[in-house]
């Protein structure tokens, strides 16, 4: 995946992080990582997205977005952060979660460079990708394009919900080689066309199933932030 011009691929976004130096604040919903050393924090490692949101259609979408908490924590000015796929895809029954998907689905990641990271029952392919590039007050804020596909890779996919995983790490910009500590393992869920209830009733029962490292309870008071579920709800409203 890695490109030899990835430093010229990146320059347009280091410059216009340059003059948001987040501006905005974080944005509810996304992921918040700071640093602090070589470690990689999270304000959540659980966050759920709807494949059926009204920018994103039925099947596709660019939530939750990647926004740094600077406040708490700068990556370093030039650098690129970047995801590591685990696992495989995950679909749930209406009873348990498994990587038996009805109509062989596929979910996959467009990067930053417009590389393709898949998700399948079997694993994942090309599991490396690149969120963005650190500005220079060490933050960067960012969303990626996440899609549904059917057999046939076409956009698409059995109404339920589905699970990826990934870990983030932070890079030089002409190198793989990690800067840091891997982050603790993100999950995502992604609503296709359930109800809301019976989509809660999936994640509770996928994040009572994964045990909580006991390293992380070295950190206090930053379990809330590590364990809270972040929800991110699209309705139309009249």
């Amino acid at each position: 995946m890695f490109k030899n011009g990835l430093k010229m691929v990146l320059a347009a976004a280091l410059v216009s992080q340059m003059v948001t130096a987040n501006a905005e604040g974080l944005h509810e919903g996304d992921v918040n990582p700071w640093k602090v050393g070589t470690e990689i924090y999270l304000n959540a490692t659980v966050f759920e997205a709807d494949f059926g949101d009204f920018a994103g259609g039925p099947f596709r979408t660019s939530n939750p977005g990647f926004d740094v908490d600077t406040a708490q924590g700068p990556f370093g000015f030039g650098n690129v952060l970047r995801y590591e796929a685990l696992g495989a895809l995950q679909f749930w029954n209406g009873s348990i979660w498994s990587n038996a998907l009805p109509g062989n689905e596929t979910l996959s990641i467009v990067d930053a460079l417009d590389e393709t990271t898949v998700f399948s029952a079997t694993g994942v392919s090309n599991p490396i990708g690149v969120i963005d590039a650190i500005g220079p007050n060490g933050g960067l804020h960012s969303h990626l394009q996440f899609s549904l596909r059917n057999a046939a890779n076409q956009l698409g996919g059995t109404l339920g919900a589905y699970w990826i995983s990934f870990q983030l790490f932070e890079t030089a910009a002409d190198s793989l080689e990690p800067l840091t500590q891997a982050s603790a393992p993100i999950s995502i869920f992604f609503n296709r066309g359930m109800d809301h209830e019976d989509f809660d009733l999936a994640i509770d029962n996928a994040v009572s199933a994964v045990p909580l490292p006991s390293s992380i309870w070295m950190f206090g008071s930053a379990v809330i932030g590590m364990v809270s579920l972040v929800k991110r709800r699209s309705r139309l409203t009249a």
